[in-house]
């Protein structure tokens, strides 16, 4: 339906506009661009043009947005995950809580620490990860050898991907300055062609004994004590801490929630996403983190925020990985509009902040537009062949920046965005 000029008498104007609650394809070049999507512009709390609006689509990486909120609001901003350091009988146990920032520089750190403490010696490192019981991946995620289909788990270091680099000589060497040389990392690598590799390592080493998971975290912190002067005996194996057994030592991560939403919504880290999504799960529902739990914590959690859209909103883990995973462009607005205060946290694309997603098929952008100090929120959910999102983006753009008529900007009042949805679900154009 569309307002284009002022010489319409008006209560036709007014019918126009309570009569377009089905939003209508928008005109000209968007259609040549969406064969199957959905997209939405605003400008000051009102729809300037959409598609699809209340249909669902599948939105890759851009419904990290979603498990972002979620654990910046049901964990906290200032929310530190904390790893357990037990001594029993010479065996250091290591007890996880699903830290996603156990980096090799972080269990460096943890080593100096367990030295100042006066740890010497031990025999077997003792891997606890308890916290978490997972019936499999994260579905969607195919096992592939691609960092982002690795296993999610209570312990695990660097994101659980392994860098490696292979020498056209055949030699094995770190992919990162501060990795040392692992065992695990010789047997990847020799399955490997020359080049800087960095890789899931479940679809490399067999986890029939201990987990790829597990062995990578016990090989780094083994060397890392060793480095410290503290000597090591024993096996890596996978053991709960005793009951009853006092902490030697509580590491308390740098990073807090807040950090660790911007570092996945800048490297669009599957990782980090559902170790959130498991601990939100966990903090609500009790421990251990399990896939169930995370999907009721993030129901419950869009069901209080945005109940307009409890049902337009369908989360089965919280990366994007999902084929099952849905939104409709109507409930991704509602999303950024409550993102707003934590937009800081996006990465800019040319000026824009905003999330990408991407899988085959699958072309997503979800962010805002700047108007002075304000932020407008947009959707493109494309689930098509052609990746058209970038013309529509600048598509997207002109129209937000474009100057509308004195009828537009009098009768889009009937299409204002609230924050649990709209008040009436317009579409006004120039």
């Amino acid at each position: 339906m569309s307002v284009a000029s002022h010489s319409l008498p008006l209560p036709v104007v007014v019918l126009a506009c309570l009569l377009a609650f089905t939003p209508a394809p928008a005109a000209g070049r968007a259609n040549e661009l969406v064969s199957h999507g959905g997209y939405a512009v605003t400008r000051e709390g009102r729809v300037l043009e959409a598609r699809a609006l209340d249909s669902a689509f599948v939105p890759a990486s851009t419904i990290k947005l979603v498990t972002g909120l979620a654990a910046l609001q049901l964990l906290g901003p200032d929310y530190r995950f904390t790893t357990t350091f037990f001594v029993k009988d010479r065996t250091l146990y290591i007890r996880g809580s699903g830290d996603p920032g156990l980096t090799s520089a972080t269990v460096a750190a943890i080593a100096a620490d367990l030295a100042r403490l006066g740890l010497e010696e031990v025999g077997d490192i003792a891997l606890d990860a308890s916290a978490f019981a997972l019936s499999g991946k994260a579905d969607g995620a195919e096992g592939s050898a691609n960092p982002y289909d690795t296993a999610n788990g209570a312990l695990a270091v660097n994101y659980n991907a392994v860098a490696i680099t292979v020498g056209a000589d055949g030699r094995i060497l770190p992919g990162e300055e501060e990795t040392p040389l692992l065992p695990l990392m010789t047997e990847i690598g020799r399955q490997l062609g020359p080049g800087t590799h960095r890789v899931n390592p479940d679809a490399f080493i067999d986890g029939a004994a201990l987990s790829p998971t597990l062995r990578y975290t016990g090989e780094l912190f083994q060397v890392m004590l060793e480095r410290q002067g503290i000597r090591v005996g024993g096996r890596i194996i996978a053991a709960a801490v005793p009951s009853g057994l006092q902490p030697l030592h509580f590491h308390t991560s740098p990073q807090t929630v807040a950090d660790l939403v911007r570092a996945c919504l800048h490297y669009s880290s599957n990782f980090i996403a559902n170790q959130l999504f498991l601990t939100c799960g966990a903090v609500s529902l009790g421990w251990p983190a399990t896939w169930d739990k995370g999907r009721q914590a993030l129901r419950a959690h869009i069901a209080t925020t945005w109940p307009r859209h409890r049902r337009a909103i369908t989360m089965v883990e919280g990366s994007g990985l999902s084929r099952r995973t849905r939104i409709t462009p109507a409930a991704m607005l509602a999303v950024l509009h409550s993102f707003k205060p934590y937009s800081h946290l996006l990465r800019a694309k040319d000026g824009v902040p905003l999330k990408t997603g991407s899988l085959a098929g699958v072309h997503c952008y979800a962010g805002y537009f700047r108007r002075g100090a304000d932020l407008d929120p947009f959707v493109i959910l494309l689930n098509q062949p052609d990746n058209n999102r970038d013309p529509l983006l600048a598509r997207l753009q002109r129209r937000h920046s474009a100057p509308r008529s004195a009828a537009v900007r009098k009768y889009q009042k009937k299409s204002s965005f609230v924050a649990g949805g709209f008040e009436e679900k317009k579409i006004m154009e120039d």
